[in-house]
């Protein structure tokens, strides 16, 4: 009996340890906020006043046009600047293959190659160069379309199959 007792006196005792580190913990980290001192409020004239919007000037100088590709820029920068006229004037017919069609969902990306052998991607509306565009991507071919005398024309571009014989 007396053993049991001295059990349940423990017992009794770290409960109660336990019930006061639990009461004084909801109190140590309570969410409730500390009152702070509130800034004070500027009435707007104040903040208009100190601030002219012609103190603050603007130089793009030296700076990348924030609107323009990093591709662009970059090719600017290297000696191949020769390669932006090609990109800008964009390839005649004849210097490209078309080579294959990729297909995801509705959507199709014609792979053309160049004489150099550069792949090229376009979608349904890019412009091959000026005057030609994509009208259209369907299963193996590629429609074009060209304005001649302010009339439309199209005309399909074949993937080239290899011959059975060879």
């Amino acid at each position: 009996m007396l053993i049991i007792d001295k059990v349940m006196k423990k017992k009794c005792f770290l409960q109660f340890i336990i019930l006061l580190f639990f009461m004084f913990s909801t109190f140590a980290y309570s969410n409730e906020p500390k009152p702070q001192s509130k800034p004070e409020q500027k009435k707007p004239e104040e903040t208009l006043s100190k601030f002219n919007i012609g103190d603050f000037t603007y130089s793009a100088k030296d700076r990348r046009d924030p609107f323009e590709s990093m591709f662009h820029a970059k090719i600017l920068k290297s000696k191949n600047a020769k390669a932006l006229k090609t990109i800008k004037e964009g390839y005649e017919l004849e210097e490209l293959k078309l080579v294959g069609i990729l297909k995801s969902g509705d959507n199709r990306i014609a792979m053309m190659e160049d004489m150099q052998g550069r792949g090229i991607l376009f979608k349904k509306g890019d412009y091959i160069n000026r005057n030609l565009w994509v009208v259209d991507i369907v299963d193996g071919q590629i429609i074009l379309g060209y304005r001649l005398k302010g009339e439309i024309r199209t005309f399909t571009l074949d993937i080239p199959r290899k011959k059975e014989g060879m």
